[in-house]
């Protein structure tokens, strides 16, 4: 868990040190979306682990874990660096470029929420289909079963 988290702590710097060089050389949101991504990712997959840490059974039943301070810095250290490059916007990017860089992280988050609903749906159905075919099979083995006994013993 911590290699993942480094890893994604890392992609995510990449990417704000891309951005940070697409905003001085006054590019579109349009061009840096791949790296705006990555951070909004990385955001998002930290807490996400922060919030499953929290909610696990080891780190109620034995308290705080040591991850936890590590995390809250590198949240803290996105959070940064989302303000600085926010700052950049504002003086180095065309007008209206941080407005788009928020409506771009709605739209995501929307999109990334729904495409997690469609998993669990798919998963849902897959699992129902599995429920289904593992009782067709008994019922089949059963009533098989039953006509197999039924043959063997049919009045001799």
């Amino acid at each position: 868990m911590l290699a993942e988290t480094l890893a994604v702590v890392s992609a995510a710097n990449a990417a704000i040190g891309q951005v940070k060089q697409l905003i001085g050389h006054g590019n579109d949101i349009s061009s840096m979306g791949r790296q705006l991504g990555a951070i909004l990712t990385a955001e998002e997959t930290l807490q996400a682990q922060g919030n499953s840490k929290k909610k696990s059974l080891f780190a109620q039943a034995l308290g705080k874990d040591n991850d936890s301070f590590e995390e809250f810095l590198h949240l803290d250290k996105l959070k940064e660096a989302r303000k600085e490059i926010e700052s950049m916007m504002r003086l180095y990017g065309r007008p209206g470029l941080y407005d788009d860089w928020v409506n771009f992280q709605r739209e995501e988050r929307v999109r990334k929420k729904q495409e997690a609903e469609d998993r669990a749906k798919a998963r849902a159905f897959f699992v129902n289909l599995a429920q289904w075919s593992i009782a067709g099979l008994i019922m089949f083995g059963s009533a098989f079963g039953l006509l197999y006994w039924a043959w063997l013993f049919r009045g001799g």
